[in-house]
């Protein structure tokens, strides 16, 4: 799994020592990313304990298959602890589609090594980062 820093966020003091927003992402042979974070963290530490968690939890991992109202389009979230571990990294148009995507992605997270590299890259204007659970990972 990648780990990935971005641009800290705003309520963050910029410059300040341990104020980078670091998350990762689960990338294929191919360089295809099949999944990623749903949070960012303070560290590179953090971020790879919130790995090591998901990599831990996932017989337990609960997935949750949905379409949005709104756009009709196919996503999918894995829930440990009623908290949500990973989001799928971009949305289908039909849900077999999404339901495969799932699968690649757990079979990937279990036989995955974590990286020792980190890629630096700036938040673009407009994206959008997954919500936080609310409730119990719906």
């Amino acid at each position: 799994m990648d780990v990935e820093r971005r641009q800290a966020p705003h309520e963050w003091t910029p410059g300040a020592v341990g104020a980078e927003a670091v998350t990762w992402r689960l990338v294929g042979a191919n360089n295809h990313e099949l999944g990623r974070g749903p949070d960012l963290h303070r560290g590179h530490s953090a971020c790879c304990a919130a790995v090591v968690r998901l990599r831990d939890g996932l017989d337990r991992a609960v997935p949750l298959v949905s379409m949005a109202a709104t756009t009709g389009a196919w996503t999918w979230q894995l829930a440990l602890d009623e908290h949500r571990v990973a989001v799928a990294s971009r949305s289908f148009r039909r849900q077999r589609e999404c339901r495969h995507s799932l699968q690649l992605f757990l079979a990937a997270a279990a036989e995955g090594r974590l990286a020792t590299s980190v890629t630096y890259t700036r938040r673009l204007r407009g994206l959008r980062l997954p919500d936080a659970v609310q409730g119990n990972a719906s």
